[in-house]
């Protein structure tokens, strides 16, 4: 039978991604606003819900009738989730713990229990390391101890996931490259490489993570999935290897713990990271220094 996929922010343009990469004999539902006119034939229903609704994204995920929910949610904007940061001791607050914690609960709650397998949608900055690449021991910052607030709040966000019961999958993902039929994939990976040149990045192709994805619902897995690179360069290097095509290797990918949910390695999905020099055909990115 042929995997039915519920999508959770099917604009995201990562699931945008996934839906043009999957077999013609995938079926579709949205949940979020419209997918583009392009896409919208893969769909056969979408349900309108902003995420921060709770209720009706609840209903909209315990109401359809398919095996396999992704959740593409995420409030990304990492200015902004810093400036919902709340103070010691505070209730936390805002659009980023709203859609990253409380809606992220609120899909997995409604379809865990119905037997539906979840995959999310995460990141790497759950560690905010900045001294090279987590390791398999690494254990996320709990969100008061994070200085990003956007790995804090889905820090929190896979704590919460790990004491659910049922088949969750979390796949951390970080300084995503390789965009099909995007001109200016490079720019679209370094959107923050003006405010943060330094910072230290495990590059993940976006293929990987398609193939990584497409795995975890024809084969239903639990666990936390480190889709990326091993080696960490910063921003700016990336820029210039995504220019130059350098020689980072592509080696295997460590898997990450965390407590409640099973280890979860992409090897043990028969994927592999693409090494470095496959991404040679790759449009070249616009240098703006």
């Amino acid at each position: 039978m042929s995997p039915r996929v519920l999508v959770i922010a099917p604009t995201s343009g990562l699931a945008e991604e996934f839906v043009r990469a999957a077999p013609g004999s995938w079926t579709f539902e949205g949940v979020g606003r419209r997918p583009s006119e392009a896409q919208a034939g893969r769909y056969q229903t979408t349900h309108v819900v902003e995420a921060t609704e709770t209720g009706p994204l609840e209903f909209a995920v315990r109401a359809n009738d398919c095996d396999t929910v992704v959740s593409f949610l995420q409030e990304g904007d990492r200015a902004r989730c810093q400036e919902e940061r709340p103070l010691p001791g505070a209730v936390p607050s805002g659009v980023a713990w709203a859609v990253n914690v409380e809606a992220t609960e609120a899909i997995a709650r409604a379809a865990l229990p119905e037997r539906k397998h979840v995959i999310v949608l995460s990141t790497d900055e759950v560690f905010a390391e900045e001294a090279g690449p987590a390791v398999e021991a690494s254990v996320p910052l709990p969100a008061e101890e994070n200085p990003s607030w956007y790995g804090g709040t889905w820090a929190e966000a896979e704590a919460r996931l790990g004491r659910m019961g049922g088949s969750v999958a979390i796949v951390r993902v970080s300084a995503l490259f390789g965009w099909s039929g995007d001109s200016l994939c490079g720019d679209r990976a370094l959107v923050d490489l003006v405010h943060r040149p330094a910072e230290l990045v495990q590059p993940t192709y976006v293929p990987d993570v398609l193939r990584v994805l497409q795995r975890l619902v024809e084969e239903p897995r639990a666990g936390v999935f480190h889709v990326a690179l091993p080696q960490a360069i910063t921003r700016r290097q990336l820029q210039g290897r995504l220019r130059d095509v350098g020689r980072l290797s592509g080696g295997p990918v460590v898997p990450e713990r965390h407590p409640g949910l099973v280890p979860g390695r992409i090897a043990d999905l028969g994927v592999e990271p693409t090494a470095w020099e496959a991404t040679a055909a790759l449009p070249r990115p616009v240098d703006r220094r």
